[in-house]
């Protein structure tokens, strides 16, 4: 037990409340044998924050999961930003499941929100496009905040994320997939990433395919209310979005999609990119090989390295 002496108790020293880093006295003490670092004292890591809330709806509160890039307390400096959808086939998802690769994404200098969306049966189509909007303008309306340039965003999403994307993206200012007013603050995607997403859902099930995509209670078809995809022909072209490719000008798209996909099959990544194409849209198409859906190709230097290269192309 250590004993609190008389003239320790002398000694004692208020302690220095709300003291600055720069008037804080440096401790010179140094024993015989000590070894002494100097290492730049500037930020090295991104700054997690997760379950930011962002919206309250159908009774859900959604959140975000906010990545910084590597910055001082009095930094004022503003970064691209990222708005990552972690696909889940629709439903409930696991927001964090790509969350090692999007602080690689904030270690190359964009700010990352991760979103989560409303999930089906629950909560059909469009629910998931009108919250990537949402969380977009909350990110924008808290730029300073965050460190966000608010003139520069995109939207990056796999699987049913990457469905998510495209839809925000080619739907960018309609208001039959807003919860907002689009007039009030238009959206304006820089460019966005569709990793191995759905995109003309009728036809998934028309070339091979580990899954049932059409009965009602299929994934897809909870996603549709509920549906048969196919007795619900309007709503399934509404929620394609190939649909929304003509020849207005769109974002520039980046698509990846692995040729051994048992899940979204590789085919409806070629529709997407055919359709961009003949309508003169700005689309480049990596195909990876022997990649199954989720593999880490994605997410390898290789795959990034290539993904970076476009979007500081085009951001």
């Amino acid at each position: 037990m250590i004993k609190v002496t008389e003239k320790d108790e002398k000694e004692f020293i208020e302690p220095l409340i709300d003291c600055s880093y720069e008037d804080f006295p440096e401790d010179k003490t140094i024993p015989d044998g000590i070894k002494n670092l100097d290492i730049p004292l500037t930020p090295i890591n991104p700054t997690v924050q997760l379950n930011v809330p962002y919206a309250v709806k159908s009774g859900i509160t959604l959140h975000l999961h906010i990545i910084t890039p590597p910055v001082n307390q009095d930094d004022t400096r503003q970064f691209p930003l990222i708005m990552w959808v972690q696909g889940s086939a629709f439903h409930k998802q696991d927001t964090a499941g790509q969350l090692p690769a999007m602080i690689e994404a904030a270690r190359r200098g964009f700010v990352v929100a991760m979103v989560e969306y409303r999930w089906a049966p629950d909560n059909p189509f469009p629910a998931q496009i009108k919250d990537l909007k949402t969380a977009t303008r909350f990110m924008l309306s808290h730029a300073n905040q965050y460190h966000v340039d608010p003139q520069r965003y995109l939207a990056w999403g796999n699987s049913s994320g990457g469905h998510t994307v495209s839809m925000a993206v080619v739907t960018a200012n309609m208001p039959e997939f807003d919860d907002e007013d689009p007039t009030v603050m238009p959206l304006n995607y820089r460019c966005c990433i569709d990793y191995y997403g759905p995109t003309d859902i009728s036809r998934m099930n028309k070339v091979p395919s580990t899954q049932d995509h059409v009965t009602a209670h299929s994934l897809e078809g909870e996603f549709f209310g509920t549906n048969n995809v196919y007795e619900v022909p309007k709503m399934v072209q509404k929620g394609n979005p190939i649909t929304y490719v003509t020849d207005k000008k769109l974002p520039p798209f980046l698509i990846m999609h692995g040729n051994h996909d048992r899940f979204v099959p590789f085919n409806q990544s070629v529709l997407f990119y055919k359709a961009l194409k003949q309508h003169n849209q700005n689309v480049t198409f990596y195909r990876l090989n022997h990649s199954d859906h989720t593999s880490d190709t994605f997410y390898s230097k290789e795959s990034f390295d290539i993904t970076f290269d476009f979007i500081n192309k085009y951001i």
